[in-house]
């Protein structure tokens, strides 16, 4: 910070000018006032990072100052001058806001001192909110790349969820974005300024699930040669994620069952009882009621879990998407690696839209980085993608020839995608509506719009 402004409020002239003189002498822009109006009028007219407040200002209290210049401006750092050196004077300081307090007659190089801390301290808080703004943008669902009616729908979703406090489980494919989806439902939520914890259970060894999920006691296994604190002590006022919940063991699942109903856990090797105000997002890529049915999965804690879930569909389901992926994944990486590249070549293109994406968006991602990396002229060509993403054959691509517009590709894939959607039903159009993540009401409207009509049993086509 370059030459902080600091408020002297004092009613004495000769400290305030002694005050005034000596923080100006080391660097200091200082303005002064001597009561509790023209206190809050200079720091409106001057916002200050440092205020000095002497304690007593007549018949008023540099206390009920130190609250109002706090309302004109929360990032002040107020610090408190007082010729009673007293616990209870720096309580009182201390609740009303103050960052520190100093006793008359004033030692200057130790209000220096406390003033370069409290400069240190504005510092990293800006430091910290402009790292939790970032944040926020970065996850919020205004930034979700999509063009299909499934991943809407999947907005809605998350709109709804980070309006609420309930758990959430998270279902989709590996790469298709559960972590993205649950950061994205903690940064637009009343918690988003408390931290957000995840766990990869299938990550961690069976026997340190537990301690790193609930913590641990000293000496409560071999190698705990200190208390541990687990997630949900450490996400206390945020949230936690436990991605791939579905590995989660069954000894465990009935601890996870306890906390979800009452808040309540114990550390590994204690039986004190501890409470954590902590949300709990769930993710997995299995099929957690087939698991339920086999007796793999706790079917009271799936239900404790599935209060709203999120089931994002795989890419190669929503291939609408790919196009506005490729550009946004594009243009990241191009800015990351300096290039001037402007866009993709259409045979490139066509490759990225037919490729099946077992990897999903993550796959495509990594391909699109890659040929950024590989690119060496101002449009991504197909001899830069990797050579995974082999070409299909012309008869079974959804679009024959070159010449062909990205909107005349998405109409093909949204007619073909329909098309076999309603055959695999039998024509039946709240069914086929399921398959492709949409409503009846959009099915019936594209079908329209797309000219399709309805299979014919005599002739026993699709349409």
């Amino acid at each position: 910070m370059n030459k902080p402004i600091v408020l002297v409020v004092e009613d004495d002239p000769l400290q305030r000018r002694l005050i005034r003189g000596n923080l100006e002498s080391e660097g200091f822009v200082v303005t002064d006032a001597a009561d509790q109006a023209s206190a809050v009028a200079e720091m409106r007219r001057l916002p200050a990072e440092i205020a000095l407040v002497d304690y007593k200002l007549g018949r008023e209290t540099g206390l009920e100052v130190i609250r109002l210049l706090l309302k004109e401006n929360p990032a002040l750092a107020p610090i408190m001058i007082t010729a009673f050196a007293s616990v209870e004077t720096a309580v009182e300081a201390i609740k009303a806001g103050a960052y520190d307090y100093i006793v008359k007659p004033i030692d200057f190089k130790k209000l220096l001192l406390i003033i370069d801390r409290a400069l240190e301290r504005l510092r990293l808080r800006a430091e910290v909110q402009s790292l939790r703004e970032t944040l926020v943008d970065k996850f919020s669902a205004r930034n979700f790349v999509s063009a299909s009616p499934a991943m809407e729908a999947v907005s809605r979703l998350m709109s709804k969820a980070s309006q609420s406090d309930a758990n959430v489980l998270i279902t989709g494919e590996t790469g298709t974005g559960k972590d993205l989806v649950a950061r994205s439902i903690h940064f637009a939520s009343r918690r988003a300024k408390g931290p957000f914890l995840a766990i990869n259970i299938p990550s961690l060894p069976e026997s340190l699930i537990e301690s790193e999920l609930f913590g641990a006691e000293k000496g409560a296994f071999t190698g705990a040669g200190e208390r541990k604190t687990g997630k949900f002590e450490a996400a206390g006022g945020g949230t936690l994620l436990l991605d791939e919940i579905g590995d989660l063991p069954l000894h465990l699942q009935v601890k996870l069952l306890r906390f979800l109903q009452d808040r309540e856990f114990s550390r590994l090797g204690s039986t004190a009882v501890l409470r954590a105000d902590v949300r709990v997002l769930a993710a997995t890529n299995r099929d957690l009621e087939k698991a339920v049915s086999e007796g793999a999965f706790r079917a009271d804690l799936f239900y404790r879990l599935d209060v709203i879930r999120i089931a994002l569909p795989p890419l190669r389901e929503r291939r609408e998407d790919i196009p506005p992926l490729v550009d946004h994944f594009l243009r990241k990486y191009a800015l990351r690696e300096k290039k001037a590249i402007h866009g993709i070549s259409e045979e490139a293109l066509d490759m990225l839209i037919r490729h099946p994406y077992p990897g999903n968006v993550r796959e495509l991602e990594n391909a699109v980085e890659r040929a950024v990396v590989f690119c060496e002229n101002d449009m991504i060509r197909s001899e830069d993608l990797p050579r995974s993403l082999t070409i299909r054959s012309e008869a079974d691509s959804p679009f024959p020839g070159k010449a062909v517009s990205l909107a005349e590709k998405v109409k093909r894939l949204e007619i073909r995608e329909i098309r076999e959607a309603l055959e695999a039903s039998g024509g039946v159009k709240s069914a086929a509506a399921r398959k492709l993540g949409i409503t009846e009401r959009m099915l019936s409207y594209k079908v329209k719009i797309y000219g399709l009509k309805p299979k014919s049993p005599e002739a026993g086509n699709p349409v």
